[in-house]
């Protein structure tokens, strides 16, 4: 006898034993349906059983179409072999099961939030002690939450907040005219997530009907129900940004507003900071002409690659948008930035080195320092290019002691910075 095993799903199983009656099947074995299937189990296509097909051998057999490749020795030990899991019987081989030390990793999955408890404390804290005094002494005042009723939550689902709430808020309140005390209500019948954006119904009721209460009322409705109503708006901002948690992400403006305003900060910082402070790397003394660059810059591809964009006079001459000339992957004269600036290829060697004699048209006639450039890689398409430019020097032919301010913005800005954002290379 032959043997195919397959792993098919339960929905599946019925039609596949159903085949032993086909002359191609000697037999059939499905340990658990054989046995039947508990009726909450019936057409499930999300659990599996192993099902074993013996058949005569030299017939070729058909293999029952299965929903997933056949165990193999791992998949049988950890599965079994023909036996099936049983619910509630502390089968280990359950996929899912309760864990002690599960985690919700950064609230990806559903969190509720009762707050109920946070809304009462937060109306009890805005709309008790509310009061107003006219000039006669008459006045009235808030005194305390009498009904804070119904339900309030706050649902997190992948770091958005999503608040419910239905509450019926009766605020109690205290006045005089006439030296007459008067007490009533101020009534808000539903205040709800659904209108949030809308003023909900707030309106004062008085616990008499004489003259006095009237009055009163009249004071609350001018008076205490705009302060009320600012203490609902409040709670619904509350609301909207966590409630009891108050964890709720920024938006997408307040991210950008924010992350602007930390980087002109830390811009203005720097810029004072390097107009007070001298250069660190001007080394030499000014009686001296020559100084040095050094810097490291860091690109998200190969070294060919950044190689190709300095070497190449078409990908110079797109990332610049200026003239260029005599950058063709050889040793050699070039020209840059519309012949601003000019130098000749000492050394190339593609994705390790670059030497060159570089200079501004502007730098004193015949002065020109030397670039070096190397390319390391220490994980595939993570690149850093470790720049050294020897004798650059004090001042330009002008007079002008901003040589290495000017030279090292544009290495930085001007190329370095244009090939990530033109090519796409920027980390």
């Amino acid at each position: 006898m032959n043997t195919v095993t397959n792993q098919v799903t339960i929905a599946d199983a019925p039609t596949l034993v159903a085949n032993k009656r086909s002359s191609l099947y000697d037999s059939v074995e499905c340990a658990v349906w054989k046995g039947g299937i508990l009726p909450e189990y019936d057409n499930r296509r999300d659990l599996w059983v192993l099902v074993v097909v013996s058949f005569p051998r030299g017939v070729s057999a058909r293999r029952p179409t299965a929903r997933a490749p056949a165990l193999d020795d791992g998949a049988k030990r950890r599965f079994g072999e023909g036996r099936m899991a049983k619910v509630g019987e502390g089968d280990d081989r359950w996929i899912v099961e309760d864990r002690a030390d599960g985690t919700n990793v950064h609230g990806w999955h559903w969190q509720e939030k009762d707050a109920m408890p946070f809304a009462r404390a937060r109306f009890e804290e805005t709309c008790v002690g509310l009061k107003t005094t006219k000039a006669t002494g008459d006045g009235v005042e808030t005194t305390g939450i009498e009904k804070c009723a119904g339900e309030a939550y706050v649902n997190k689902r992948k770091g958005k907040i999503i608040p419910g709430y239905e509450i019926e808020l009766e605020i109690a309140y205290v006045g005089t005219w006439n030296g007459k005390t008067c007490r009533g209500k101020v009534r808000l019948p539903y205040v709800a997530d659904e209108n949030a954006d809308e003023t909900p119904e707030c309106v004062a009721a008085p616990a008499g009907d004489s003259r006095e209460d009237d009055e009163v009322k009249g004071m609350v409705q001018r008076e205490i129900v705009p302060k009320v109503l600012d203490a609902v708006r409040g709670f619904v901002k509350d609301m909207a940004a966590g409630g009891p948690g108050g964890d709720a992400p920024a938006s997408v403006e307040e991210e950008k507003k924010a992350r602007d305003a930390k980087e002109a900060e830390a811009a203005k910082a720097s810029a004072k900071a390097s107009a007070k402070a001298p250069r660190s790397d001007k080394t030499a003394p000014l009686s001296q002409t020559n100084h040095t660059i050094k810097m490291t810059e860091n690109f998200y591809c190969r070294p060919r690659d950044i190689c190709e964009c300095l070497m190449d006079v078409n990908r110079v001459q797109h990332f610049t948008r200026s003239r260029a000339s005599g950058l063709n992957g050889a040793p050699g004269p070039f020209e840059m930035f519309d012949g601003n600036v000019v130098g000749e290829t000492v050394e190339y060697v593609p994705g390790e080195k670059i030497v060159q004699k570089w200079r501004f048209s502007s730098w004193p006639d015949g002065h020109h320092s030397i670039v070096t450039l190397t390319f390391r890689e220490p994980e595939p398409g993570n690149c850093f290019v470790d720049l050294v430019q020897t004798n650059v020097p004090e001042c330009d032919k002008f007079g002008n002691e901003t040589v290495m301010d000017t030279t090292e913005n544009g290495w930085k800005n001007l190329i370095f910075a244009r090939i990530r954002q033109v090519f796409g290379f920027g980390t």
